[in-house]
């Protein structure tokens, strides 16, 4: 069958994790046989309208970033673009993932006059929400193991102005028109959007690969490279204070006095680590080193140059793809009870999950793993079975071509 992939961004442009699922389910669903296009966009007006390369169809899309709220629900430009495509690739599936920033949610009713087999992944809360859900009440919810459902003034609050009240119904209503069915990346995904008015078909966990590991000499060079000398914890992404930036920074302040040799790398945007840097104290900020984006190939070998990787976020974090990236690579993860985290990592097992705002029993944990080699080969090599069993992208494109199938049928 002919795989129709939305998402607003793809590789090698977009950083962003959902562009590198998106990337692995086409190759995969391709290697099953099917014929697969992703459609995505652009914002750089000299590339035209629409430009088009093997596999991908690209659509212009600049507006009013204030606007967004509004305009994820459509647009009249990207309504005509977007039929345009639809016409003329003629898709008999329609898998949708990223669709709030640019292609809109009225994407979804434009497929379902071409096909019924309709799905859409939801690989963050912007279904729900406006920003990333974080905040006192979230935390406490999440603390007393309560489901979290959201006030329209928290909306109000996160956004501001930008609010827009008729946004949550429409999405629903474009679901429900549509036929689409909504998939969640993990259990308490499913829970969270269901708690606040989304219905859930599904719930696939995300996938990646297993390749060989990565040579020494290759780890050696990378950290020559970086200067990387003693024990080493990597954070890294969209780094912010609500992905646990602050906290880390805490907790690596009280690693440092008794593993003074233990150095933090931080892979992500430049500009943005240099502000969050700024607060740091210069002991602390003087064994921190950024080496900026790294390619998927870099990051293979920064995974396998740490002895530790931690995803500390403070916010709803569905699933977080750097967990079973690192897992891949034989690495222990010390990760956030904030989301779906604890599904991925066996705590204790194949690392630890911790209430990142305890400070002390955070940096207990990235301690306990920088002072015990032995542990952290273990928790590694356990991490690496866990993926191979549960969070490959074979087994990830396998679930969601049986919901394909089931459309079809």
């Amino acid at each position: 069958m002919h795989i129709l992939l939305l998402n607003d961004d793809c590789l090698p442009e977009s950083q962003g994790g959902t562009a590198v699922v998106v990337d692995r389910l086409a190759s995969a669903y391709a290697q099953e046989g099917h014929t697969v296009t992703l459609v995505t966009t652009h914002q750089d007006p000299s590339k035209g309208p629409k430009f088009e390369r093997e596999g991908v169809v690209s659509l212009l899309s600049t507006y009013p970033a204030h606007k967004r709220h509004r305009h994820c629900l459509g647009d009249p430009k990207m309504r005509e673009a977007l039929a345009e495509v639809f016409e003329q690739l003629q898709p008999d599936a329609v898998h949708a993932h990223n669709i709030h920033a640019h292609l809109t949610y009225e994407s979804l009713l434009i497929a379902k006059q071409f096909t019924d087999n309709i799905i859409l992944t939801a690989h963050d809360v912007f279904l729900v929400a406006f920003a990333r859900v974080a905040g006192s009440r979230f935390e406490q919810c999440a603390l007393e193991n309560k489901p979290f459902r959201m006030h329209f003034w928290e909306h109000l609050l996160s956004v501001g102005r930008k609010y827009y009240p008729l946004r949550n119904r429409t999405i629903r209503t474009i679901l429900k028109k549509s036929g689409t069915k909504v998939v969640a990346i993990s259990a308490a995904h499913k829970q969270f959007l269901e708690e606040n008015g989304i219905t859930v078909s599904s719930v696939i966990h995300n996938g990646t690969h297993l390749a060989s590991p990565v040579s020494s000499s290759d780890v050696a060079a990378f950290r020559a490279r970086l200067n990387l000398t003693g024990p080493t914890i990597l954070f890294g992404g969209r780094l912010s204070d609500d992905k646990g930036a602050s906290v880390l920074f805490s907790a690596f302040a009280q690693v440092r006095e008794h593993v003074p040799d233990a150095q933090l790398l931080l892979v992500g945007e430049a500009k943005r680590i240099e502000e969050l840097l700024d607060r740091v104290p210069t002991p602390v900020r003087d064994a921190i080193v950024t080496p900026g984006w790294l390619s998927r190939e870099e990051m293979r070998t920064a995974y396998s140059s740490a002895t530790v990787v931690t995803t500390p976020s403070l916010c709803f974090d569905p699933f977080n793809l750097m967990n079973i990236e690192a897992m891949a690579e034989a690495k222990p993860v010390v990760a956030t009870f904030f989301g779906g985290a604890p599904e991925i990592i066996e705590d204790g097992t194949t690392g630890i999950i911790v209430y990142p705002r305890d400070i002390d029993a955070f940096a207990e944990a990235l301690m306990s793993l920088l002072q015990d080699p032995e542990l952290a080969e273990k928790m590694g090599v356990s991490g690496r079975a866990r993926v191979e069993r549960r969070f490959t992208v074979e087994k990830q494109s396998k679930e969601y071509l049986g919901l394909l199938a089931d459309g079809i049928e």
